[in-house]
């Protein structure tokens, strides 16, 4: 503070987010020495943190001898008001800035498109994908050469190829894995088998039969590829291959970043490089069709009600997320959610483009499908607070408030979360050892600073950190006495888990509680595996084409842990 002004504020050493934290640190903080005030907004998506540094501020002032009630006026509209409505022509409008956003303006601009322009209703960039594990689903022989073929892997491909076909799609899927599969018994390969096939098969199975078998191919054939084209953009796509929660098999892919920033940023800077233009904190409006239906642009509107129509050459791509933060469409296709349930999204989350397609015909499909995530945090929902750098449940155990086991760790979310809400307090705890923790984890949080403010507990001994947790110590330590045998024996007579890595021994020990949170919305706009928007006739509507969260029939009634990020 310099003659009574704030003349500069610093973060030193803050690790928040890029794009979402980062972003309303930046700019609060011009605003606060531009305005002279604390008044200023919070950053949409970002409010925890826009609020926290507001706090800072107030208390350094303080600190300082000054006096807050000094800091208390009003900031002047930012955006200027204009009167009629502004028009744009474009080549390509994309609606949304999340990970299928961002990869839809890219690939436009690698395949020569000019000028693409990307609308998003949020102040920032990355959607639910800045705010994910970074956990990725891809059949990598490359990669996966690593990892063994258990008996236990095989029954399971065994058991998925030898039961009765639930139709003709699903009989051919299910022929097109069974020759993979003696082509790799006879090779006399003993490393871990998998092939696009087979994902595809237990995305099917997994989703309990109700996904659309061609939009699954075209994902599972694609997504290999779309690794490796993430990787060529500057995505730091680790060589250990794991898996993730209710992922069914290993083939889920980390990134050597902190949440989803190894997937957005990249492609953001790749965007911003090739010329894609955005246009933020814009809410699109509606759809604008030619006088044949052909989709042919976009009406918007800012936060001060300035009205926008843009033109697209080559129609319109609706990438804007699912619709877990819109309670009343959620309770309208999910009821047994109750609407006090939190969720892991990001606020935006609110099915908009489901609304804007739909009132101009376009099909659904399976809308009454909405996932709850097993492993959030208790009380926000959130994803981040965990002890542990990977995503993968490989060395990993979770117990109840009794120090026991009550599930198999690699089940299904569905079941993952039906036992967890059967247990004392529907809480459970993840319980690991300290070779799979690291300083920061995989969301840039300091562990030990989670464990001082009591979201992580830690101890030396397994019997501290039971009485810490107020469970029986007896119980935690037979509990993970019994896992570490398991893993010797690469069998779970109990539960029937196929999943074992490392055993829990190296001190210290940590548990995070966690807890279920509404996290993806399965249903969303019909399409053709050509992205096409279809309408309740099964007709293709010109022009508008749908990718992520927005879309329905890939993921069935339950997606697997690792497929949406493949997805979009």
């Amino acid at each position: 503070i310099k003659d009574h002004k704030i003349s500069e504020i610093q973060t030193p050493g803050q690790r928040e987010t890029k794009f979402l934290g980062d972003t309303a640190i930046r700019e609060i903080g011009k605003d606060i020495i531009d305005y002279q005030t604390l008044n200023v907004d919070n950053i949409a998506g970002a409010t925890v943190t826009s609020t926290a540094l507001k706090t800072a501020v107030g208390e350094a002032i303080e600190k300082a001898g000054g006096n807050i009630a000094n800091f208390q006026k009003p900031v002047p509209q930012k955006i200027k008001k204009i009167d009629g409505v502004q028009k744009q022509e474009v080549d390509l409008v994309v609606v949304g800035a999340g990970g299928a956003g961002l990869s839809a303006a890219v690939t436009a601009k690698d395949l020569g498109a000019k000028n693409v322009l990307i609308v998003e209703k949020m102040p920032v960039v990355g959607g639910n994908t800045l705010r994910c594990a970074s956990a990725f689903n891809a059949a990598d022989p490359e990669r996966q050469k690593a990892l063994p073929m258990t008996d236990t892997l095989k029954d399971a491909v065994v058991k998925a190829i030898n039961e009765k076909p639930a139709n003709e799609e699903h009989k051919k899927l299910m022929a097109d894995v069974k020759a993979k599969y003696e082509a790799y018994l006879k090779s006399g390969s003993k490393t871990l088998f998998d092939c696009p096939e087979w994902h595809a098969l237990q995305t099917y199975n997994g989703g309990d039969k109700v996904g659309h078998i061609p939009l699954i191919r075209t994902y599972a054939n694609n997504v290999l590829d779309t690794l490796h084209w993430m990787q060529s953009k500057g995505s730091p796509v680790m060589d250990r291959v794991s898996q993730g929660a209710g992922a069914l098999w290993q083939r889920t892919h980390q990134l050597d970043a902190p949440a989803g920033l190894g997937l957005v940023d990249p492609l953001y800077q790749d965007a911003v490089k090739q010329g894609v233009n955005f246009k933020l904190g814009t809410r699109v409006t509606d759809l604008v069709l030619d006088k044949s239906g052909k989709v042919i642009g976009i009406t918007a509107e800012d936060k001060v009600g300035n009205k926008y129509q843009i033109l697209s050459k080559n129609g319109v791509i609706l990438a804007t997320g699912g619709y877990s933060q819109n309670k009343e469409m959620r309770q309208k296709s999910a009821p047994h959610l109750t609407p006090d349930m939190v969720s892991t999204n990001q606020p935006g989350a609110t099915g908009d483009g489901i609304t804007i397609a739909t009132r101009h015909g376009a099909d659904t499909t399976g809308m009454n499908y909405v996932q709850v995530y097993p492993l959030a945090t208790p009380g926000t929902g959130t994803l981040q607070g965990r002890a542990r750098k990977m995503s993968g449940l490989d060395d990993v155990i979770d117990v109840n408030k009794n120090g026991e086991r009550f599930v198999k760790e690699d089940a299904r979310r569905d079941e993952f979360v039906a036992a967890i809400k059967k247990q004392p307090g529907a809480v459970c705890y993840d319980i690991n050892d300290s070779s799979i923790v690291k300083p920061l984890n995989s969301f840039n949080e300091d562990v030990e600073t989670l464990v001082q403010i009591g979201r992580i507990y830690k101890a030396d001994t397994l019997a501290d950190l039971a009485k810490q947790l107020g469970m029986p110590a007896d119980k935690l330590e037979a509990t993970v006495a019994e896992f570490n045998k398991m893993v010797e024996a690469k069998n779970d007579l109990k539960f029937g888990r196929k999943l074992f890595d490392r055993q829990i021994v190296k001190a210290p020990f940590y548990a995070t509680p966690r807890a279920p949170s509404i996290h993806h919305t399965m249903g969303g706009l019909e399409i053709t595996p050509k992205a096409q928007v279809v309408d309740k006739n099964g007709k293709i509507i010109p022009g508008l084409y749908a990718a992520g969260e927005v879309t329905g029939g890939i993921h069935g009634s339950n997606r697997l842990g690792g497929n949406a990020t493949a997805d979009v």
